[in-house]
């Protein structure tokens, strides 16, 4: 690893970048238990630019997504639904200014709802049960002070989730130079059977849950996991 940030700091240097190593942090993803992580970090060299260490931490946001090192959504679910609940305050202050229902709706789907649904393929297959309920408790809230009932959000969220993976999956398959396509490639039938995809085998529940079998399932499932989005949100 330091032999690549070492020509990453060379590149960045003959292209007029300086590397601040004290605005640098480490994040090590793995699927392995935190036991076998934590040993194999310490058998490796502690990253480093010019000796200057590197600060290690257990998550990074990137491009407006939370990333934990654990591969897994709470982070990220948590800040969202703060997000969510600071817009709350304002789809009040419309609503006692007398502004339209139509309006309120144009707000939410316009201002809310991609707060929600931003790269919903991505981490919607990993989130945990208690990620569920913060998700629920967020849409609840949106509900409450807007007057719309929850099950029609709770569907305007599944249906555009859906459409979103429906889109990736599209575009992943339509170009083969894709970085994902040759792993989402073997979702499509040999024509064998009557159906045009089949799922993608998955030997771990974490990668089962995440986005490229996902993908797959979607295609292969649509109506299924519609309704297993809308069950876990109208609980």
């Amino acid at each position: 690893m330091n032999g690549f940030l070492a020509e990453v700091k060379d590149w960045s240097g003959s292209n007029g970048l300086k590397l601040n190593p004290t605005k640098c942090n480490t994040v090590d993803f793995s699927l392995r238990s935190e036991k076998d992580m934590h040993g194999l970090i310490q058998s490796h060299d502690c990253c480093n630019i010019d000796g200057t260490m590197i600060e290690s931490k257990s998550s990074v946001s990137y491009l407006g997504i939370s990333f934990s090192s654990n591969l897994c959504w709470s982070s990220h679910i948590l800040i969202v639904s703060k997000k969510v609940f600071r817009l709350t305050y304002y789809i009040k202050k419309l609503r006692h200014s007398g502004i339209t229902q139509s309006l309120i709706i144009q707000f939410i789907n316009s201002c809310v709802l991609p707060i929600i649904l931003y790269c919903s393929p991505l981490f919607f297959p990993g989130l945990l049960k208690k990620d569920h309920i913060i998700l629920r408790r967020t849409l609840r809230a949106v509900s409450r002070v807007s007057a719309i009932p929850l099950t029609q959000l709770n569907d305007t969220v599944v249906n555009r989730h859906m459409n979103s993976c429906k889109h990736l999956a599209k575009v992943i398959l339509s170009d083969s130079e894709h970085p994902l396509y040759s792993q989402l490639f073997p979702c499509i039938s040999s024509g064998k059977t009557r159906r045009n995809f089949i799922n993608i085998y998955a030997r771990t529940t974490k990668y089962k849950n995440s986005t490229v079998p996902y993908l797959a399932r979607v295609l292969c499932e649509e109506t299924n996991i519609r309704k297993e989005l809308l069950q876990l949100l109208n609980h």
